[in-house]
């Protein structure tokens, strides 16, 4: 995939950039081998990587623990430029967070505002050192510990890939979690059971979060009409979308948006 890296932040254990790959049909890359040991934090763009047996969806919600030597392929699912943060690690050592294995990580919209404002679109970087940031933005993460790379049903993988489209698509065109589970080819109430048991979450939080991210998104992207923003994302009114924005995130649209812009 073409690709453009931007240092923004660096001490002696990791290495931080955004990395843009550009718009590339959607199908499967060629092979790669991690150089170093890596997290892969997404902030605009959905990627699924395939690595170990196992698919994963970088979702806007998912960080990725790459190992060093480890073989992937990766594939976008929008004919669209895709931007994620990497964090690479210096020389392996014992204890290091991206030695242990493939893994991955749910993280809260709240992990993704800490990303957008420390590593900056700008290239500038927020106060904190390289690895204390990494670690701040992990662990603010659903869960609080990383998981081992798990098979996913067929079912829950579907239902994923398609509210992260229909998020990220933000066309206003309305769809509920019932839309979710035909296309999943289950019903509702088994869908959500699924998700608790293998995500750790509900279907309605993760609809709901990954709203949060497209939201951020579009912040950081320039909106200026938060009624628009609130109709695409299929809430109510701006102040239903507000209220969640800022329980969810931790600061007001307004707020978000006027640090995005700065940025």
């Amino acid at each position: 995939m073409p690709q453009q890296r931007t240092l923004l932040q660096a001490d002696a254990a990791w290495t931080v950039e955004r990395v843009r790959k550009h718009a590339v049909p959607v199908q499967w890359s060629a092979p790669y081998e991690a150089a170093s040991g890596r997290w892969v934090l997404p902030t605009d763009g959905l990627l699924e990587f395939q690595l170990a047996g196992v698919v994963v969806l970088l979702d806007g919600l998912t960080a990725l623990c790459l190992p060093q030597g480890l073989a992937y392929q990766m594939r976008p699912l929008q004919h669209k430029d895709q931007t994620s943060i990497v964090a690479s690690e210096g020389a392996p050592k014992p204890g290091a967070l991206a030695s242990a294995g493939p893994q991955v990580r749910a993280l809260s919209p709240r992990a993704m505002w800490h990303v957008r404002t420390q590593w900056r679109v700008g290239g500038g970087t927020g106060p904190e050192g390289t690895s204390q940031a990494l670690s701040a933005v992990l662990g603010l993460g659903v869960r609080a510990v990383p998981l081992p790379l798990l098979a996913t049903p067929a079912s829950v993988a579907c239902a994923r890939r398609f509210m992260a489209l229909q998020v990220s698509s933000a066309s206003g065109e309305r769809w509920s979690l019932h839309d979710v589970a035909d296309v999943a080819g289950c019903s509702a109430f088994h869908l959500a059971h699924l998700f608790r048991r293998y995500l750790g979450q509900s279907l309605h939080g993760y609809r709901q979060r990954l709203r949060m991210v497209s939201a951020l998104q579009r912040l950081e992207e320039g909106e200026a009409d938060l009624a628009a923003l609130a109709h695409d994302l299929g809430y109510c009114s701006q102040s239903h979308l507000g209220a969640v924005f800022r329980r969810e995130v931790g600061v007001t649209l307004a707020q978000a948006r006027s640090a995005l812009r700065a940025c």
